[in-house]
């Protein structure tokens, strides 16, 4: 299941943070944003991406517009079915995720996956919605890629003073990136890519926040094996798939149950948040004299400790 996920990083980030190696080359390269594909549709970046919204998708340029490598595009979550009449986000289908068990047969998904057109679909990571236990209420929690060195994925800064070279890559967090297939629907206005993201049985460890996993595409070789649908079948790239066991995640803030709700908070750990109850208290110490702020400060500190 995948049914929200945060992009709030600027384009150069997101084309440093994809960036990869030819196989017959020695430097890295980064893929090149393509804007005028998509009939004008752009990417605005939010911590609360929801289907129908846009966001960045990593193809093949060679099979996306006879590019030399890979690109990075604009896409409409959901794949918008080829026979449908009207604006692109009325269709009435659930077409953000697309289950691995029906692909091959699914009158949506199989042509476009015969046809090769796999994408990989980036994002800092996604939500999931986990009932508790005999309250019957939902708790949301954010999922993302293991990180190096405690660095946070919701740490902005991290993302944007990350450096990038040729010789060593991209050196910042890691992006979740997830398999996908896309398609081309035609408006009354010109052409519209569409994607949907492959989703699976859960692994063991991931089966406690949700039963259904998107198929994570967790290292350099699989992603190119995903985007390289001359060497590699639709078959054999299907069959490649796997549920993965060391996603990481943790409990937010019920904000992000609605997708109006672009705060910065979102993905941030309930912990990080500030609440205006606190930013009030906050303030209201602010007026009082030093030693008094001292004191009260350190008994609210006893008392979480406690």
């Amino acid at each position: 299941m995948c049914g929200r996920t945060a992009c709030n990083l600027k384009r150069e980030t997101y084309c440093k943070a994809t960036s990869y190696k030819n196989r017959k080359e020695t430097l890295y390269c980064q893929p090149e944003w393509h804007d005028e594909m998509n009939d004008s549709i752009e990417f605005k970046q939010s911590n609360n991406i929801a289907p129908s919204d846009v966001t960045p998708i990593l193809v093949s340029g060679e099979e996306f517009v006879g590019y030399p490598s890979r690109i990075l595009t604009p896409m409409v979550w959901g794949m918008i079915p080829p026979w449908h009449k009207g604006n692109f986000n009325n269709h009435g289908l659930s077409t953000n995720n697309c289950r691995i068990e029906n692909i091959t047969t699914s009158k949506l998904y199989s042509e476009p996956l015969t046809k090769g057109r796999r994408c990989v679909v980036i994002c800092e990571g996604f939500y999931e919605w986990k009932t508790t236990e005999g309250a019957g209420k939902k708790k949301p929690y954010f999922i993302h890629m293991p990180q190096k060195n405690g660095v946070s994925v919701y740490d902005r800064n991290a993302w944007e003073s990350a450096q990038w070279t040729e010789q060593s890559g991209w050196n910042g967090p890691s992006l979740l990136q997830l398999a996908g297939i896309y398609n081309k629907w035609m408006s009354p206005d010109g052409e519209v890519y569409s994607y949907s993201v492959i989703t699976m049985e859960s692994s063991k460890t991931f089966s406690q926040l949700h039963h259904r996993i998107p198929a994570v595409l967790e290292n350099g070789q699989l992603i190119e094996d995903w985007l390289d649908t001359r060497r590699v079948s639709a078959s054999q790239a299907i069959s490649m798939l796997r549920p993965i066991d060391n996603l990481m995640w943790y409990e937010v803030s019920n904000i992000v149950n609605n997708s109006r709700h672009k705060s910065k908070d979102c993905n941030k750990p309930i912990s990080k948040i500030v609440n205006k109850s606190s930013t009030f208290m906050t303030s209201w110490l602010a007026g009082k004299n030093k030693k008094s702020d001292s004191n009260d400060e350190d008994q609210m500190r006893k008392k979480q400790k406690n």
